[in-house]
């Protein structure tokens, strides 16, 4: 039989009488906490852009390894990997480590030189080696300079050099305007098509979406036609708001441009964890003959991990 425990306070002396029975904890045990585990933070592992014809812009699915200090390390980019080397606070070094090339082998080394946590330079080297014969078959390098204004990045300029022009030439230019905190027009001239068009952003009110510039014709883009997992968080700030419409005005184009986007709006999904999940992407393009095409909720997604 149990009894119910009973404190009795004497008037010189306190005495504690516990009942007892075999069910009871032995005397003088301490029952341990539950252990809590802290959830891993997720990184973003990859990004699958959205595909539709009509676009008329294409882009490689890129997949992401993480060293312990949560830097990208290693790159797939639907084929292609590279590996990242952080030589310094100052200097980062990229070499392709695999390509699907048949019949050549791609040697490509990248070095991206930073000031501030902002990238101001960025050289790269390239040549092709014949399988057969290991002799080098074509050469190219390219250095391409980056420009900020009020730390918002305002000039792309791309040089390039060939084994058929051994100089450097200005290949593409684009300058950006900024209003607001949003970067709200983009100017590209390209001068080996040649072309020329403008691209103006439509901003919503809510604040930025961590990733929300990972879509077409945006400054990171822009900025450099891959890698954009490395240099996302290093061209300078970004835009106080999110981009839900693009509008596309061409200046000039070559004849046989193939298919050129001309206004794109720009629907987000977050998960639950309030991160970007996916992009839904709606709009018209036209092709070489002026016929208007169109897209609707093509998807890019994002995957945690």
């Amino acid at each position: 039989m149990k009894f119910k425990k009973l404190l009795f306070l004497l008037p010189a002396l306190s005495v504690i009488i516990t009942s007892c029975s075999s069910d009871d904890q032995t005397p003088g045990s301490v029952v341990e906490p539950p252990v809590v585990v802290a959830p891993v933070p997720q990184k973003l592992f990859s990004f699958t852009p959205a595909y539709n014809l009509n676009i008329g812009i294409s882009r490689y699915i890129e997949s992401y390894e993480y060293d312990d200090k949560n830097r990208i390390v290693k790159i797939n980019e639907g084929g292609p990997v590279f590996g990242v080397t952080y030589i310094s606070e100052d200097l980062i070094e990229i070499n392709q480590l695999s390509d699907v090339a048949t019949g050549f082998k791609i040697n490509s080394k990248r070095l991206i030189y930073l000031k501030d946590g902002r990238i101001e330079l960025m050289v790269h080297n390239e040549n092709y080696l014949s399988d057969i014969t290991n002799q080098t078959k074509y050469v190219s390098a390219d250095s391409t300079l980056f420009t900020y204004k009020n730390n918002y990045l305002s000039k792309v300029e791309m040089y390039r050099k060939t084994d058929y022009n051994p100089t450097y030439e200005l290949s593409t230019k684009v300058e950006f305007e900024e209003h607001n905190g949003n970067i709200i027009k983009a100017h590209l001239v390209s001068m080996f098509e040649p072309m020329s068009y403008t691209v103006n952003y439509t901003y919503d009110t809510e604040p930025y979406v961590n990733g929300i510039d990972h879509i077409y014709q945006t400054p990171l883009q822009f900025s450099y036609y891959m890698l954009r997992g490395v240099l996302y968080d290093k061209i300078g700030k970004k835009s106080t708001n999110n981009i839900v419409k693009i509008d596309c005005d061409y200046h000039f184009q070559p004849v046989n441009h193939g298919i050129s986007l001309k206004t794109m709006t720009i629907k987000r999904n977050l998960d639950s964890e309030k991160r970007l999940k996916e992009l839904l992407f709606s709009g018209t393009s036209f092709d070489n003959e002026n016929n208007l095409l169109e897209f609707k909720d093509a998807t890019a997604t994002f995957t945690y991990k």
